[in-house]
């Protein structure tokens, strides 16, 4: 009998500006899924520290890591488990840097397998790959032939990025993603009956059926 793939587990992008409805949405999501990872997003403003210490501390007190986009600073200033950035050699760099070996350091490499090798070579904790725009078939069938290939070569986690749709979290869940990270803008108001536990039940009975 084939071992059982390991789970893949929910990435959840919490979109910027931060506030109180969605730290309470996000205790909410965290409660009610599998999340292994919640990246706070960055919009370009400044964050409220104080609400962004809060909630680095639901988020670490449940169990799950907690990165920051863009701002490897803040992140240190703040604790938080790592950074989410840019396939970058030398901001990745100055990140590790800063953050040491033991940091959570993400890249983004969109559809870029030599810059999502580089990165993995250099120690990057996994790499994401996927759209900047939802919903685009194309872009969909792209993720779903990368995923099935690094997951067949190499042992970084990847991560399917802006997945919204639960059957495709399903397929790319089958083909070998690590995570899914559906995308920023779907935040419902009601986080305990949301996208994100479809997507999290999708994903569960792809690994189960493998």
């Amino acid at each position: 009998m084939a071992d059982a793939k390991p789970r893949c587990r929910l990435y959840l992008q919490a979109p910027a500006p931060l506030t109180a409805k969605l730290e309470a949405q996000l205790g909410q999501a965290l409660a009610n899924s599998s999340a292994a990872c919640v990246l706070l997003c960055d919009d370009g403003r400044p964050i409220d520290e104080t609400l962004a210490d809060r909630i680095i501390d639901l988020v670490q007190g449940a169990g799950v890591a907690c990165l920051i986009e863009n701002d490897i600073a803040l992140a240190e200033s703040l604790g938080a488990d790592g950074v989410h950035i840019a396939a970058d050699a030398e901001l990745y760099g100055n990140a590790r840097e800063l953050l040491g070996e033991s940091a959570n350091i993400g890249v983004g490499c969109g559809f870029d397998r030599h810059e999502a090798m580089r990165l993995a070579e250099m120690g990057a904790n996994y790499v994401a790959f996927g759209p900047e725009q939802v919903g685009d078939l194309d872009a969909n069938n792209q993720c779903a032939e990368i995923m099935a290939w690094w997951s067949e070569i190499f042992v970084v986690p990847c991560v399917a990025w802006n997945i919204d749709d639960p059957k495709q979290a399903g397929r790319l869940a089958e083909l070998g993603a690590d995570f899914v990270a559906p995308s920023r803008t779907i935040w419902p108001d009601d986080p305990a009956a949301s996208i994100f536990t479809n997507i999290d039940d999708a994903m569960r009975r792809a690994r189960s059926a493998a």
